[in-house]
Order: C-alpha cells, then structure tokens, then sequence
C-alpha cells in the first residue's frame, strides 16, 4: 500500500500518519528524501520487507526529493517497477510538511496512479474558530474571550502553530488574559518570518520564495511583507546583542519578555548570522522599502522576489 501525503498543515500530517500505521503494525524505516545520504536502493531495499523482525515494514520517506523536482528517468525505473506491483506487506508513506511536492512532474503522476494520495490543508475561516474552541476545551484551558480571541488571529487558521502555542499555555498557572497570550505565544507571521530568514542565511532558493509567498498569502501587501522581515531582523539583532553582553538565558527571557520557543527560533537564526550581517540585510530592506514606494511601475511582490534572487546571487555577505 502506497500514500503520497502533503499539505499546510503539519500537525494533520502527523496524526494521519500516524493513524495509518497504527492500523499496520510492522518495523518502521524512516528516511529523509532530502539527505545526502538518501538513495532509492535503500528505500527500495526496505519496501522488499527484509525485515528481520516482523513480516510486514513501514516505510516512511519525508521530503522525496524526486516527488519535488524532477531527476534522470534512469534513477526512477527501479521505483516506478515497485510502485507498479508494490508488496501486500509493506506500507510506504511519502509526506512533507512544506507542501513542496510537484503533482506536475511525470513522476509524481505516476506513483499517484498506484497510491493514494490525501492533502491536509488549513480549515477554513469557520471551521477553524469552531477547532480552537474544540482544543481549548480539550486542554481544559481557563481563558478568557478576549485571551482566545487574540489567540485566534495570532494563528491565523494555523492548526499547527495553535497546538503548539496551547502547549505552552497548558503551563501557565493563572487565568490566561490578553496579556499572557501576547507574551507566551507565537504568531504565524512571526513563524514564517523566522522561516524566511533562515532561508536567506541558508542561500536556499526555493525555501525562501514558498515562505515569501506563503507570507503574501497572508497578509495585505510585499509592503507588509518587508516590514514584518525587517521587524523580525531588529528583533534578532536585540537578541544577539544581548548574548554579546554575556546576558544568560533566563536574563534573556526577563529582559526581553518572551517565552522559551521565540528565544530558541531566534538562537537558531543567529548561528549563521552576525549582528552587522543583520544590519546590511536591514538597510537592503530598507532600500528595497523605499524604492518600492516611490516607484510602482514594477509590482512590488515581483520586486521582493528579486530582491530575494538578487541576494542569493550576489551573497552580500556570505562567508563572513
């Protein structure tokens, strides 16, 4: 049995996952499609059930780069020859949480016409209030309207980031108002900003444009777009200068009233990044702000996206 899995939302991945091998109890194999080390033989060699302890595998395959962007047919026959008459005792998932398959590459039709493929996409606007109360009640949080109100937007139709932030609220011992939510959780800007920041740093391509565009989706302009990134990088740059004045993690937290996850996104960003990193990236925003404004005869998502290739190539600061 075969299942392509893919979509917006990570947590609805997961739990069908995971509610598909529950139904198929067998030794798990997982692989990352994105790995340097991933091959087909291996994944192949798992799907022909040499299992030493049970007779039936599970094989997981996240992030299948050849469901994503297309490879040598030559790489695939011995794929296309399984997926063709797949074994009664192996289950093979492949699955991203980036939404990135390509369902337009000969491939990925392929292996569709032999699987069975499922999208987990965000609830829409209605559905998605109703899933907030659902898991608020479910974790038994005493919140108020307000509070969950504000909650609400903060997560935009976001299942994932809004179990994520209900975790950290399950861990606050008074009445969750206004003001715990603003402090303790994250916004799915925030997120994605944090997202396209490290795509940047990364000199990932593609990452940085499907968070750009994931962020335009999102919000009402580029204009708003540039402004959260640059927000987000100011924000970065407190955070490392804090570090650089020898600040410990609980002072971190004090001082710059975030919670634990915000202080290790941020960490996670500043490894490849240096406080004048951030502000040369700053002032670039800020020209790209400015010429945006002043000349509209280029549209200004289209300009952004330049600006993202142009960085890339010329790698401003790369290797410093």
């Amino acid at each position: 049995m075969i299942y392509i899995i893919h979509g917006q939302e990570e947590c609805f991945i997961r739990d069908k996952i995971a509610e598909i091998c529950s139904q198929f109890p067998g030794e798990i194999f997982r692989f990352d499609g994105s790995d340097r080390d991933f091959t087909m033989d291996k994944m192949l060699e798992a799907c022909e059930g040499n299992s030493l302890f049970s007779d039936t595998s599970v094989v997981l395959v996240n992030e299948p780069y050849f469901l994503i962007r297309k490879c040598d047919d030559r790489e695939t026959e011995n794929l296309l020859r399984y997926v063709s008459q797949p074994l009664y005792e192996t289950l093979l998932i492949f699955y991203t949480y980036q939404n990135n398959f390509n369902s337009k590459l000969k491939l990925f039709k392929d292996i569709s016409a032999n699987a069975q493929v499922i999208t987990l996409n965000s609830l829409d606007y209605r559905n998605f209030n109703s899933y907030v109360k659902t898991r608020v009640n479910e974790e038994k949080l005493d919140i108020s309207n307000d509070a969950a109100f504000l909650l609400n937007n903060m997560c935009k139709r976001n299942a994932t980031l809004l179990n994520r932030n209900l975790q950290i609220l399950k861990l606050y011992p008074d009445k969750i108002d206004q003001k715990a939510v603003s402090r303790l959780c994250s916004s799915l800007d925030e997120n994605d900003t944090f997202e396209l920041v490290n795509a940047l740093t990364a000199r990932d391509v593609s990452k940085a444009l499907a968070v750009e565009r994931r962020l335009l989706s999102e919000n009402d302009s580029a204009l708003s777009v540039i402004g959260l990134l640059a927000n987000q990088l100011r924000f970065l740059y407190y955070i490392s200068y804090l570090v650089s004045q020898g600040k410990k993690r609980n002072e971190i937290l004090e001082i710059a009233g975030i919670n634990e996850y915000r202080l290790n996104k941020a960490m996670e960003s500043l490894k490849d990044l240096r406080m004048h990193q951030i502000i040369e990236l700053l002032s670039l925003l800020n020209e790209l702000d400015i010429s945006c404004k002043s000349d509209t005869s280029v549209p200004d998502q289209m300009r952004f996206e330049l600006f993202i290739l142009n960085f890339m190539k010329k790698g401003s600061y790369a290797g410093n």
